[in-house]
């Protein structure tokens, strides 16, 4: 019993407020949030981030993982007050790109297609950077995307004011014979 004692003690995970000598409540919540975020509970995930969040408000991390699972359980609106967050706190390059690159494609998820584009180029930047771990093809890749998504939109309004145009003389002929 004597020889599993310091075992056990080891095993128990040590635990400082101020995150120092062990895991700190932020950390906590942060792996409490975590967990629930890939068990899928994602309200579990957002009261869990909201805690980390309301621990350390000035950490980006947070924030952007309350983002994630507030967009995941379809909170789009609150997502991205969220990401705002993280890039308004984010102090190192990987963190900036990663909440650039999620608000600009929220945007696009929210077929704000010009916000999108914008939000891309925004990205393409810090994406660039040697440290930031970033992706700058993505961002020519979605504004690319985008401008011939609209250029289908535009396309394709003139065949729906068409299409509108005869149902229209169709339903006057169908109200002619009716008569």
């Amino acid at each position: 019993a004597a020889a599993e004692e310091p075992a056990a003690a080891r095993a128990e995970v040590r635990k400082d407020p101020q995150g120092v000598k062990g895991i700190s409540p932020y950390w906590e919540a942060i792996k409490e949030g975590d967990g629930a975020y890939v068990a899928r509970d994602f309200p579990a995930a957002v009261a869990a981030f909201k805690r980390a969040v309301s621990l350390m408000p000035q950490k980006a991390l947070a924030h952007y993982r309350l983002g994630q699972a507030l967009l995941a359980s379809g909170a789009t609106d609150e997502a991205e007050q969220a990401y705002q967050a993280a890039l308004r706190f984010a102090e190192d390059p990987t963190m900036k790109a990663k909440a650039l690159f999620v608000l600009a494609d929220l945007r696009e998820r929210q077929r704000d297609l010009a916000g999108a584009a914008e939000g891309w180029t925004a990205y393409a930047g810090p994406a660039q950077a040697p440290d930031a771990n970033g992706y700058p093809a993505s961002a020519t890749a979605r504004k690319e995307a985008i401008a011939r998504w609209q250029r289908t939109e535009a396309d394709y309004a003139k065949v729906k004011e068409r299409i509108a145009a005869r149902l229209a003389e169709a339903d006057k002929s169908l109200q002619k014979s009716a008569k």
